[in-house]
């Protein structure tokens, strides 16, 4: 059972603010792309973390012809879980499962904490890479990525509290609690703040049908 209460979102909040890129330091031999490795994924949220309070636990569940692993956060006297990845083992061997265990857990980390997933080392990339190329961009205004990103964190974040809202109190007590980071939100990133809105609405309606 998940147990979220405000203090665990709030340091979970800070601590995806706190969390820097993975670097892509892992190299596809295949598809000639580059991905960030476990350790890497591991060097980017582990101390943000555990400097909050939080500690991550990867759960590892049988699963036929894969690997299945689910990502758990620990503290301040909750528990977020993030749900179960799974991958298949491209051989049925130990080192095909050895290999399928470590996608899971890498892939199950980036999603939890809300990390970017431009990942090139999944074979679903090889298309991508074979697109027409690229007419040279019309000079405007360059986004700000790290604003994106930071918007990105706080709705992964956010919106772990209001699926795991279990009734209408503690779906209002969560929002009332996380105001400034929903207006943070709002200033920052108004398409990812509106699909808050639109998650806390279907939470609502879900809650009032119970």
């Amino acid at each position: 059972m998940t147990d979220i209460n405000d203090k665990l979102i709030g340091a979970l909040i800070k601590a995806q603010s706190e969390m820097t890129f993975a670097s892509k330091t892992g190299t596809n031999p295949h598809f000639k792309s580059g991905y960030a490795p476990l350790e890497t994924v591991i060097d980017a949220v582990k101390n943000p973390l555990n400097d909050n309070g939080i500690f991550y636990l990867q759960k590892v569940y049988l699963a036929e012809g894969g690997q299945c692993v689910e990502t758990e956060f620990h503290g301040h006297g909750g528990v977020i879980k993030a749900g179960r990845v799974y991958v298949p083992a491209d051989k049925q061997t130990p080192q095909g499962y050895g290999s399928a265990l470590t996608y899971a857990k890498r892939y199950s980390l980036i999603t939890a904490c809300g990390l970017p997933s431009e990942d090139d080392d999944g074979n679903s990339a090889e298309s991508n890479y074979k697109a027409k190329p690229k007419a040279k961009p019309k000079a405007e205004p360059k986004q700000n990525k790290q604003d994106d990103s930071e918007a990105n964190v706080l709705y992964e974040a956010l919106s772990m509290g209001v699926s795991g809202s279990s009734s209408m109190e503690s779906l209002k007590e969560n929002w009332k609690a996380n105001q400034d980071a929903i207006k943070k939100l709002e200033n920052s990133n108004l398409d990812v703040y509106n699909k808050l809105i639109k998650l806390k609405d279907d939470k609502k309606k879900e809650l009032e049908n119970v």
